[in-house]
């Protein structure tokens, strides 16, 4: 575990050396769905969104090099400022095109393009990194659990009380509680070690 922190911790350093390809896959792999449930909060079409997305990621190549990680309070803050630049970015864009088309298509983009929410960029942010983080975190902690482990805790998350996840799945109550709990503090380190690896 201390290796794989000590190696992982290093990831957004190793993403400033444009020429480490499987630094930069990993932090696409580990970013890139933060970075899209971002934009489709802001109210972004899902067409929208995908080009919106490669353009930060464009954005982030480019950047990246010249990025002065210890002058960066939060990475994760940073990310969602770039992503928030390349919305905006969009919106300019966008509405310059409309500016040279008809009335009627004028009409209905402006009204898109106006349900399209800045100002709450950080609120939508810290939201979906807590959600990112924990999806994260769950992923990569199931290969540790056999058997029904994960399973009882999602069910959990569902809202489902222990002696209809006890039915369920076929096990005791008090499995169903030790598995759950189980799978629950190895979340909690999980999350932990995440939030110091890539905030």
């Amino acid at each position: 575990m201390e290796d794989q922190y000590n190696t992982r911790a290093t990831l957004i350093q190793r993403v400033q050396n444009q020429q480490d390809d499987s630094s930069w896959e990993e932090f696409v792999r580990v970013y890139r769905r933060y970075i899209y449930a971002i934009i489709r909060s802001m109210n972004v079409s899902e067409h929208d969104t995908e080009d919106i997305l490669q353009q930060v990621l464009i954005n982030l190549w480019n950047s990246m090099p010249k990025m002065e990680y210890d002058k960066i309070n939060r990475f994760r803050s940073w990310l969602s400022t770039v992503t928030k630049n390349a919305v905006t970015d969009f919106i300019r864009k966008r509405t310059r095109e409309i500016n040279r088309h008809e009335k009627a298509t004028q009409d209905e983009t402006i009204t898109y393009l106006k349900a399209i929410r800045l100002p709450e960029i950080d609120d939508i942010a810290e939201r979906e990194w807590e959600i990112h983080l924990t999806n994260l975190a769950l992923e990569n902690i199931e290969p540790l659990f056999s058997g029904k482990a994960v399973e009882a805790f999602r069910l959990t998350l569902e809202g489902k009380d222990v002696e209809a996840i006890s039915a369920e799945l076929g096990l005791k109550e008090n499995s169903v509680y030790r598995l759950k709990n189980r799978v629950k503090d190895r979340l909690i380190q999980e999350i932990r070690y995440l939030r110091e690896e890539l905030e």
